[in-house]
This record gives C-alpha cells, sequence and structure tokens, in this order.
C-alpha cells in the first residue's frame, strides 16, 4: 500500500461538516466515515473509494434523492392533471386554442341524404336513363347561405362606437365615513 492517501471531506455524527487534508509521506488515512485522521497502521487503513461510498450512501444523501424524485413526480403530475381537469386554467386555456378542425362536429342532418349508389353501370353512349316507376326527381337545393343560419354572427373585429354607453359595472357597496 502506497502512502500518502487523503483523506477527503466528511460530516460526523453531529452534523458538522470538516474539510478534506492531506496525510504526509509514509501515512494513511484512517478511522471511520464520521471521524478520520491520519495514521502510519495499514490495518486501520480509509481508502479514498471507502470515503466516497461512505459519502453516497449517507443518510442524508438517500433522504435528498429521495425528496428530489418525489418533489419531481409530484410536479409532473400535477401538470399533467392540470392539463386533464376541466376545472384548470391550463386545460381551458388548451381547448380556447384549439383550430376549428379540432372543434366539435356539427351534424348535418338538414342536409338531403346522398344519392343511393346505382347498382349497375351505365353505358355513356346511351345517354341519360329514365327515370324509374315511383320515382320523383327532386329539385337540388341551393347552397346554404351562411347569414341565414347565423344572423347574429359579425364578420371582423367589434367596431368602437364612442357614443355608446359604458358596459355594465355593479355598483360597489359604499361603506359609511369612507
Amino acid at each position: 500500500v502506497a502512502g500518502g492517501e487523503d483523506c477527503l471531506w466528511y460530516v460526523d455524527r453531529n452534523g458538522s461538516w470538516h474539510p478534506g487534508f492531506d496525510c504526509e509521506f509514509f501515512t494513511f488515512c484512517c478511522g471511520t466515515c464520521h471521524q478520520r485522521y491520519c495514521c502510519r497502521d495499514p490495518l486501520r487503513l480509509l481508502t479514498e473509494r471507502q470515503q466516497r461510498h461512505c459519502l453516497a450512501f449517507s443518510p442524508k444523501t438517500i433522504a435528498g434523492i429521495a425528496s428530489a424524485v418525489v418533489l419531481f413526480i409530484a410536479i409532473v403530475t400535477t401538470i399533467v392533471c392540470c392539463f386533464m381537469c376541466s376545472c384548470c386554467y391550463l386545460y381551458q386555456r388548451r381547448q380556447q386554442s384549439r383550430t376549428p378542425l379540432q372543434g366539435p362536429e356539427i351534424p348535418l342532418s338538414s342536409y338531403p341524404p346522398a344519392a343511393p349508389p346505382a347498382h349497375f353501370p351505365v353505358d355513356p353512349k346511351t345517354g341519360p336513363t329514365p327515370p324509374q316507376p315511383g320515382f320523383n326527381p327532386m329539385a337540388m337545393y341551393p347552397p346554404p347561405d351562411p347569414t341565414a343560419q347565423y344572423p347574429m354572427y359579425s364578420y371582423g373585429p367589434p367596431v368602437y362606437n364612442p357614443t355608446a354607453p359604458p358596459p355594465y359595472v355593479p355598483a360597489q357597496p359604499s361603506y359609511p365615513g369612507a
């Protein structure tokens, strides 16, 4: 075993921090995880690997790592829940920023149903086929007018009207002596 082993920093049993120090030539770092000193006895040698093991598995280190992991999981869980809960600000914000293609589907029940597919191939040389018995042709609907469906919807930004009354503001209670 070579001499000159260094003693790394350590924390004693009272929780006090002690800086690391160098041992002289032909002396070694001896002691325990909580008390270190230089000595000449190689049987009491505390190698740097053993000293690092003391630091890595101390109760304070394990408690610090465990609390950091729990805090990380709590933050991630809170963020995920906030994006999923309808009462949370982030969920409402995400719903407002959806594009129209992602919005709710509008039922098209007022439009006529599509024509059923033909059961036989149509020869283009023969021309139009005569109407079938019991089938009355219907007139095509004109395309819907968007203003007829949504009469209250105004296009463009709101117009400023300086003569309009201010928006409703509820009256504040007055306190005596105020």
